[in-house]
């Protein structure tokens, strides 16, 4: 698809508001040149259908009229300064002014709750989003929108869309990546405890590392959810927290409440009564460069089926899927 041809459609749409890619291209080179000078910040949100192709062809009626549904959804949910139209490959693209990486993931996360009841209609179809930040996925505008391109095609190989993981609970999730043999680049399943290669002791040692990033870099925004059998003061997690030092991260400690552990240093506790806590254990981290979650289920004899995995999408959704179950508020950063 061409310039001209995105011009043609987008007359067709939302003429005024849904703009074609010579408009979407120049508008973020404006953008990059406004940021490189007064040091600010903004992203880019690409929304593709169906991953490494767009699906349907855009020019026909029944494509158009898909299109069209989409559109609709992004403008009705998009803030008044952000801009919308359609990129020459035929992805939507909206140019979120102002705004920072978590930033980013947030209006996307409610720019997919938008999109969800179009996506379902067409059910032969999925609506993938991705973003990318200035700076941070590149200094041009052509640099984020290539990021962001290949974030689409990188998403659509993930696991949290290969097991379907949008429409299922937070502890159906936790078991299916519990319950298979996964091995690859989105991640991999393995033992510890007795008798195996790695012991208990290895999640503390995840932990102990997680925290020294943490503390590394202590200006840099994330988040961390920590879940547990029992919450106390002895925890090694909550020792290396309170030698921590203050960070910008957002650290919960999940679990039930065993003393007081009121005192404990950069770090919130939930306590959560719930019986599969008794059993599973799991570690959350997101930052803008790093992304990391482990889920362990007790056996018994002391060991563990444990799987881990560093990709962003994974870790983001099991982030906000725990949120949603417990009713706790929808943060990344």
């Amino acid at each position: 698809m061409d310039i001209d041809t995105t011009s043609v459609i987008t007359r067709k749409l939302f003429p005024g508001r849904f703009y074609d890619a010579f408009f979407i291209g120049e508008y973020g080179r404006i953008e990059a040149t406004r940021a490189t000078r007064y040091n600010t910040c903004f992203s880019l949100i690409v929304i593709g259908i169906d991953g490494a192709g767009n699906g349907l062809p855009l020019e026909s009626v029944e494509g158009l009229e898909f299109l069209k549904k989409l559109a609709g959804k992004v403008l009705a949910s998009v803030r008044s300064c952000d801009i919308a139209g359609l990129s020459e490959n035929g992805r939507i693209m909206v140019i979120l002014p102002e705004t920072d990486y978590f930033g980013a993931l947030i209006a996307s996360k409610k720019l997919s709750r938008a999109l969800s009841p179009a996506a379902k209609e067409a059910s032969r179809h999925k609506v993938l989003l991705s973003s990318a930040t200035f700076q941070r996925d590149g200094r041009t505008f052509a640099e984020m929108a290539a990021a962001a391109e290949k974030r689409v095609i990188e998403r659509a190989d993930s696991l949290w869309e290969k097991l379907g993981c949008s429409g299922k609970l937070f502890w159906e999730i936790a078991g299916s990546l519990n319950g298979r043999n996964i091995t690859g680049l989105n991640g991999a399943s393995f033992d510890a405890g007795s008798g195996q290669d790695l012991s208990e002791f290895f999640i503390d040692q995840i932990n102990e590392l997680i925290i020294k990033e943490i503390a590394r870099s202590p200006r840099r925004r994330g988040i961390m959810y920590y879940g547990t059998r029992n919450l106390s003061a002895s925890l090694p997690v909550v020792k290396n927290l309170n030698t921590a030092g203050s960070t910008a991260t957002k650290v919960f400690l999940v679990g039930d409440s065993e003393g007081s552990v009121w005192e404990i240093k950069n770090a919130l506790p939930l306590f959560l009564d719930d019986p599969r806590l008794k059993e599973t254990f799991f570690t959350f981290f997101l930052n803008e460069d790093t992304a990391y979650a482990l889920i362990c289920k007790e056996n018994w004899g002391s060991t563990f089926s444990c799987f881990h995995t560093s990709d962003p999408v994974l870790v983001e959704g099991l982030i906000t899927k725990f949120q949603n179950e417990y009713s706790l508020q929808e943060q990344l950063g």
